[in-house]
C-alpha cells in the first residue's frame, strides 16, 4: 500500500535541493545562478510553440510523488523524515543513461562519485555515508523493484541496474534502521518504468566519445489491470585512460543488462513479479598519484595493466511482491520473496578473487487504522551464502592457491510503527531488532592445522522517534533514530596479515542522528526544504592499504566521529514548460578524539552544489546543468586532498518527430563543457599516494528513442 501525497505540500520527494550558498566550494558560483536566471527569465514563446501554455495569471502545480519507501500507510504522508525522489518527468529518456550517477541528479543529501570505471562501480554516499567503499556501496540500503540490491551482510552493488529503464527514485535520508536495519546513510528506492495503457516497442541508440555504444529496445503493454515490461540493453564502452605498456586504452567495458516486470491482480490482491541480470566484463584502470595527474592522456596504472585487473560479473534475480487490502481497506498484508545468484571474478593487483554467491529472503508485513492511530509491523529473514577462493594474481592469471573458505550470513528482523495524528501534529515511534550472523568454513587448512572457521553474531534494537507538523503550506519535522552498520563479509575477510577466516578485530559502527527540517510550497511554483542534521558515530570504519598488497583495501575502526550537516532543496515549475531543480549538501565530519581528533573524515566532499534548467517545447527540449564540488581529504592525517571542481553540461532535442508510424526524439549532449581537468573520485588512504581517479575530459554524444504503438 503506498503512502499518499500531502494535499497542501509540493511533496519534495520530486524536488533536489535549494540555493543554499552558505560554506560555499571554492569554485565560482555564478554558473549556476546563470542557470536560475535563464529560467526565471524565460518569457512564454509563441502559441502553438509550447505544450499546455498556461495563462500569465495560471497556477502551475507541483506534480506530486506518492511515497513508497516508507512502506506502507503506518507512517502515513506527514513523515517526520527527510524523503526525496524523482518522478518520470526527472528521468527523462532523452538524457544519456550509460551511468547510474546521469540520472541520479540533484537529489539532496547524495553525492555519487563517478570513476567512470565499470569494473569498481560508481561510490555513493548519503549524508557522507558509503565514501569509504572501494567497490559497490556501503552504508545504504539499495532496493530495485523490490528487491534487495543490498544483502544481509550490508553490501550492495548496482552492476545490473540499467538507469535507462528507471522511471522512479526516492531517497531517504538518515539511518533507515527502524524500517530497514543495517544501515546508517538511508535508502535508495529505485522502481523500472511502468507501462502506459497500450501496447508499445521502444528502440534507444546511445553513442559518443570514448568508444561509448548503448543500445536497447523494450517491450510494454498495460490495461486497467495488467502490466508488462521488458528491456534490454547492451553496453560497450572503451574507456578514455591511456595504456602506459601495450597502447591504446585500458578500462574497457562490456555489459549486457535485462530487466523485467509483470503486474496483475491476483486473490484480491496485486502481484509483481520482478526479474533483472547483468553479465559485464570490465578493466580496472586504478588510480594514481599526484604527480600522475598532469598527464593529457590519464594513463592507467601500468602496474594495473601488468596484472591484467579488472571484473566479470554473471548475476541474476527474481523476485515477487503481493499486497492485499483487508477487511475494510484500514489495513493491507504484504509479502515478499526474492533471490539471487551471482559470479564474479576479480582480478586486483596481487591478488585474483573466485566468489561465487547466492542469497535470499522474504518479508511479510501487515499495517492498518485511521487516523488518529495508525500502525505497521512486519518480519523479514534473509540469508547469504559465498563461496570464495583467492588466487595469487601472476600477471594476471591465476597463481597459487592462498584463501579458500565459505562464509554464510543469516539476517533476521523484526520491526513495529505507530503513528498518533492528534490534530495538525503527527507522532511517529518505531522499534526494530535485528540479528544478523556471520559464519566462516575454512577450507585451506595449512600443514600446522591452524584452522580458522568461526562465526560472530552482531544484534541491536533499533528506536526511532518523530514528530511532524504542518502549518498551512509550512511543515516542520524532527526526529531521532539510532543505527547499526556490519562490515560485510569482504571487508571481515580481507585480513591484513594475509590470513583466511574473519577479521577477529573488526567490530560494527553504531551511533544515532537526530535532524530537523521544514518544508514550503511558495504559489504552488515553487517547492522548498531545508533540513539539518547530527550524527554521532562509534568504531567508524576506515579503509587503508599496505605495502605488502597495493590496490587491495583493507578495514580498522577509528575511535568516534560526528557528521553535522545541512540539505536544502528546491524545485520549479514555471511557465513555459521550464522547470528547475537545486541541490545543496553540506557535511562536516570529523574524528573525535585519538590521535585524529578533529581530523576530517577522507573521501567525501563537504559541499556538493548540483542544478539542473530544463525547457520543453511542443517539439523541443533543451537543458543545462552545474556541478560544484568542494575539495576532498583522501587520507586519515588531512595532508592531501583531491581539488573542487566545477563541471557544466547541455543538451537538447527534438521530441516526437512522426517517421513511419513511429515517435522519434533524438538528441545530443556535451558534458563538462568546459574541459575541466578534475578528480571524479578518491581512494581513500592509498598506499603510495595513489589516491586519485581522474575525470574525462569535454566529452560529446548523440542518441535517439523510437516509439512504436500497436
Amino acid at each position: 500500500m503506498k503512502s499518499q501525497p500531502h494535499p497542501s505540500l509540493p511533496n519534495i520527494v520530486t524536488q533536489e535541493t535549494a540555493p543554499m550558498l552558505l560554506h560555499r566550494p571554492r569554485p565560482a558560483i555564478a554558473p549556476a545562478l546563470i542557470l536560475l536566471v535563464i529560467a526565471a527569465s524565460v518569457t512564454r514563446p509563441a502559441a502553438g510553440q509550447v505544450r499546455d501554455t498556461l495563462a500569465v495569471d495560471s497556477v502551475i502545480p507541483l506534480t506530486p510523488l506518492q511515497v513508497q519507501v516508507l512502506r506502507s500507510n503506518a507512517l502515513g504522508a506527514r513523515t517526520p523524515y527527510a524523503v526525496a525522489g524523482l518522478g518520470a518527468g526527472e528521468l527523462a529518456p532523452t538524457r544519456p543513461t550509460a551511468f547510474l550517477s546521469e540520472a541520479l541528479v540533484a537529489l539532496p543529501g547524495l553525492q555519487v562519485q563517478n570513476r567512470y570505471n565499470f569494473a569498481v562501480g560508481e561510490r555513493f554516499a548519503v549524508r557522507g555515508f558509503g565514501s569509504r567503499s572501494q567497490f559497490g556501496v556501503r552504508g545504504l540500503r539499495i532496493y530495485l523493484d523490490g528487491i534487495p540490491a543490498t544483502l544481509p551482510d550490508g553490501q550492495a552493488t548496482v552492476d545490473h541496474v540499467d538507469g535507462g529503464a528507471l522511471g522512479r527514485v526516492e531517497l531517504l535520508r538518515g539511518p533507515a534502521a527502524a524500517l530497514y536495519g543495517n544501515g546508517a546513510g538511508g535508502v535508495l528506492l529505485l522502481e523500472s518504468s511502468r507501462p502506459d495503457p497500450g501496447r508499445r516497442y521502444i528502440l534507444g541508440s546511445e553513442g559518443g566519445s570514448h568508444g561509448l555504444l548503448r543500445l536497447t529496445g523494450a517491450a510494454e503493454s498495460g490495461s486497467a489491470g495488467t502490466s508488462s515490461r521488458v528491456q534490454i540493453t547492451r553496453l560497450d564502452y572503451g574507456g578514455f585512460r591511456s595504456n602506459p605498456v601495450d597502447g591504446g586504452t585500458y578500462g574497457e567495458a562490456e555489459r549486457w543488462t535485462v530487466t523485467a516486470r509483470h503486474e496483475r491482480e491476483l486473490a484480491g490482491g496485486r502481484l509483481s513479479v520482478v526479474a533483472a541480470g547483468v553479465d559485464l566484463d570490465a578493466e580496472n584502470p586504478g588510480s594514481l598519484p599526484a604527480d600522475s595527474l598532469g598527464d593529457p592522456d590519464r594513463s592507467a596504472w601500468g602496474f594495473n595493466v601488468r596484472q591484467g585487473t579488472g571484473k566479470e560479473i554473471r548475476q541474476a534475480q527474481l523476485g515477487a511482491r503481493w499486497v492485499r487490502p483487508l477487511g475494510n481497506g484500514n489495513r493491507d498484508v504484504t509479502a515478499a520473496a526474492w533471490g539471487l545468484t551471482r559470479d564474479l571474478t576479480n582480478p586486483i593487483p596481487n591478488t585474483i578473487i573466485d566468489l561465487g554467491r547466492t542469497a535470499l529472503g522474504g518479508r511479510v508485513a501487515l499495517g492498518g487504522g485511521s487516523a488518529p492511530v495508525r500502525w505497521d509491523a512486519g518480519l523479514e529473514v534473509e540469508a547469504q551464502r559465498d563461496e570464495r577462493r583467492n588466487f595469487d594474481n601472476d600477471g594476471g592469471e591465476a597463481g597459487a592457491l592462498t584463501l579458500r573458505q565459505n562464509e554464510a550470513v543469516t539476517g533476521l528482523g523484526g520491526y513495529a510503527a505507530l503513528a498518533l495524528s492528534p490534530g495538525p501534529v503527527d507522532l511517529h515511534l518505531a522499534l526494530r531488532y535485528d540479528r544478523i550472523r556471520f559464519s566462516v568454513e575454512d577450507r585451506l587448512i595449512p600443514a600446522d592445522g591452524l584452522d580458522e572457521s568461526g562465526n560472530r553474531t552482531l544484534d541491536a534494537w533499533s528506536p526511532s522517534l518523530g514528530a511532524s507538523v504542518d502549518v498551512g503550506r509550512i511543515r516542520a519535522f524532527t526526529s531521532f533514530s539510532t543505527f547499526l552498520q556490519t562490515p560485510t563479509t569482504t571487508e571481515l575477510a580481507n585480513r591484513p596479515d594475509g590470513s583466511g577466516g574473519f577479521n577477529p578485530d573488526l567490530e560494527p559502527t553504531t551511533g544515532w542522528t537526530v535532524e530537523a527540517g521544514v518544508q514550503a510550497q511558495l504559489a504552488r511554483r515553487v517547492g522548498l526544504e531545508l533540513v539539518g542534521f547530527v550524527t554521532d558515530l562509534r568504531d567508524e570504519l576506515i579503509p587503508f592499504e599496505v605495502p605488502s598488497d597495493p590496490g587491495r583495501t583493507y578495514f580498522r575502526n577509528e575511535g568516534e566521529s560526528r557528521y553535522k550537516g545541512l540539505e536544502a532543496a528546491a524545485r520549479l515549475a514555471l511557465e513555459g514548460g521550464v522547470t528547475g531543480r537545486l541541490a545543496y549538501t553540506w557535511v562536516d565530519a570529523r574524528f573525535r578524539g585519538g590521535d585524529l581528533d578533529g581530523n576530517r573524515v577522507p573521501g567525501r566532499a563537504p559541499h556538493l552544489l548540483e542544478a539542473v534548467v530544463r525547457q520543453d517545447l511542443e517539439r523541443a527540449f533543451w537543458e543545462g546543468g552545474i556541478r560544484l564540488s568542494g575539495s576532498v581529504p583522501t587520507d586519515d592525517d588531512n595532508e592531501n586532498e583531491a581539488d573542487a571542481y566545477t563541471l557544466l553540461g547541455v543538451r537538447a532535442g527534438l521530441r516526437d518527430l512522426a517517421l513511419g508510424g513511429m515517435r522519434i526524439t533524438p538528441w545530443v549532449s556535451v558534458q563538462n563543457l568546459l574541459d575541466a581537468d578534475y578528480v571524479s573520485s578518491v581512494v581513500v588512504n592509498a598506499f603510495g599516494g595513489r589516491y586519485y581517479e581522474p575525470g574525462p575530459g569535454r566529452t560529446f554524444q548523440v542518441g535517439a528513442r523510437a516509439i512504436l504503438n500497436r
